[in-house]
C-alpha cells in the first residue's frame, strides 16, 4: 500500500519548529523561496506542500507569529495552490519583492531581521525591492535553519522514502534490462522512467545515463549514443513520491566485464558496503566518506577516487544536508537519510559509480534499496 502524503498536523508541527528557530535567532519572519521543481524546491515542499511546475517562482512568508502566506508569480497556479498547498493564504503577484515587502511590513517587522531560506538563489530584483521598500530591515541567509529541520526524518517521511526507493529499484531493474550492444542511452533512461511514471510517482531528477569513456565525467545526461560490447554503462535514477526522493546508481558492463573491469566494480561495491557498515548514530559524515575512500585506496584505485556526492543527504530535496564537503564533522543522528555514492573515474575509460540510499537507525543503517549492487552479474 502506498504511504499517505504528509499530514496537515505534521506540516503544522514543522511551522512550530520554524517559529521556534526564528525566535532563537532573533528573526521576525522567514521567506522561503523556490523556483522550478528541480531547483531548490525543498523548503517550499517541506513547509507548504508546494512546488513550481515550470518557469514560475514562489515564496512562503512565515512571520514569527501570525498567518502564513504563499506567493506565486503564476496566475494559473492559484487554483492549484488553494487545492494543494499548506498555507493560511495564497496570493498571486508578478512582483514578489513588493508583495513580500508588504507582508513583512504588515507583520510589523519593517525594521526587524528577516531570514531568507534559499538566499543563495534568491532573485536579485526581489532582493533589491525588499531593500528599497524596507530600508530599516535586515535580511540574512536562513537556509541552514530550514535545512537543519529537514535533516532528521519523521516516521511518515521515512515511509515515503522507503516506497520511493522500492519504485526506484524497479525502475533501475527495467533500465538495466535494456543495456545491450546497440541500445541507445535514451532507451535505457526511458525504460527506467516509464516504470516510475507507471507507479504513480515522478522522476526525482533528470535521469542520468551514460556509456563508455564519457562516464568519467561523473555526471552526464542520456543521448542518442549507442552502447557497445565491453563498455561501462552507468544509470542513476530515482522516483519521487509525494515530494520525497529516491536516488540510486548502478554500473554494469555491456556484455561480460573484463577482469580489470570486475576489479573496479568490486572495489566500488566494497566501498559502498564498508561505508554502510560504518554508519551509526554519533559517527561523523566525514568518517563515512573516509571509510569509503580508504576502501577504494586499499583496492588500488586511490588516484581514481570520485567523491562529488559522497555521501549526501536526501529527502524533500535530492541533495540536502548533511554532506561530507560542507558538514564533515557533523555527527549522524537516527532518522537521517544518506546516499552512499562512491566512485572510480578513469579518463578515457569511464566511471564505476554505485549508490545506495540508507536511513540511520539506532543500531546502524537501514538500506532502503533492495536491488543488488553487483548488477554486472545480472544474467
Amino acid at each position: 500500500m502506498t504511504p499517505a502524503p504528509i499530514s496537515d498536523a505534521e506540516y503544522g508541527s514543522r511551522l512550530d519548529r520554524v517559529r521556534a528557530g526564528l525566535a532563537d535567532a532573533d528573526l521576525a519572519g522567514l521567506i522561503a523561496y523556490g523556483a522550478h521543481r528541480d531547483y531548490h524546491p525543498a523548503d517550499l515542499r517541506y513547509l507548504a506542500r508546494w512546488y513550481c511546475v515550470e518557469e514560475e517562482q514562489a515564496a512562503l512568508f512565515i512571520p514569527v507569529s501570525g498567518p502564513t502566506t504563499l506567493l506565486t508569480d503564476a496566475a494559473w497556479d492559484i487554483e492549484r495552490a488553494e487545492a494543494e498547498a499548506f498555507a493560511d493564504e495564497m496570493r498571486h503577484s508578478r512582483d514578489l519583492g513588493s508583495a513580500l515587502a508588504a507582508l513583512v511590513a504588515g507583520a510589523g517587522a519593517a525594521g526587524a531581521s528577516i531570514g531568507i531560506a534559499g538566499f543563495p538563489v534568491f532573485p536579485a530584483p526581489a532582493y533589491l525591492t525588499l531593500r528599497e521598500r524596507l530600508p530599516d530591515a535586515r535580511f540574512v541567509d536562513a537556509s541552514e535553519l530550514t535545512a537543519s529541520l529537514r535533516m532528521v526524518k519523521s516516521p511518515a517521511e521515512l515511509d515515503l522514502m522507503r516506497e520511493a526507493s522500492h519504485i526506484s529499484d524497479e525502475a533501475m531493474r527495467a533500465g538495466l534490462a535494456v543495456v545491450e550492444d546497440g541500445a541507445t542511452e535514451t532507451a535505457v533512461a526511458a525504460a527506467a522512467e516509464a516504470v516510475i511514471r507507471a507507479a504513480g510517482a515522478e522522476p526525482s531528477f533528470v535521469t542520468e545515463m551514460g556509456s563508455g569513456a564519457r562516464t568519467a565525467l561523473g555526471t552526464f545526461l542520456p543521448g542518442p549514443r549507442t552502447l557497445s560490447t565491453g563498455e561501462l554503462a552507468v544509470l542513476d535514477c530515482g522516483a519521487r513520491l509525494h515530494g520525497y526522493h529516491g536516488d540510486m546508481c548502478r554500473t554494469v558492463v555491456v556484455g561480460e566485464p573484463s577482469a580489470e573491469q570486475r576489479r573496479k566494480l568490486e572495489a566500488v561495491q566494497g566501498a559502498v558496503g564498508d561505508a554502510i557498515t560504518a554508519v551509526r548514530p554519533g559517527v561523523t559524515v566525514g568518517t563515512i566518506r573516509d571509510v569509503a575512500a580508504g576502501s577504494i585506496s586499499e583496492a588500488g584505485y586511490g588516484d581514481n577516487w570520485w567523491d562529488a556526492f559522497m555521501p549526501h543527504g536526501n529527502g524533500a530535496g535530492q541533495h540536502e544536508p548533511p554532506n561530507a564537503k560542507d558538514h564533515p564533522d557533523m555527527a549522524l543522528e537516527e532518522g537521517m537519510v544518506l546516499c552512499i555514492e562512491p566512485g572510480i573515474t578513469v579518463p578515457g575509460e569511464g566511471a564505476v559509480i554505485i549508490e545506495q540510499m540508507i536511513a540511520v537507525a539506532a543500531d546502524g543503517a537501514e538500506v532502503l534499496n533492495a536491488l543488488p549492487t553487483n548488477m554486472w552479474d545480472r544474467a
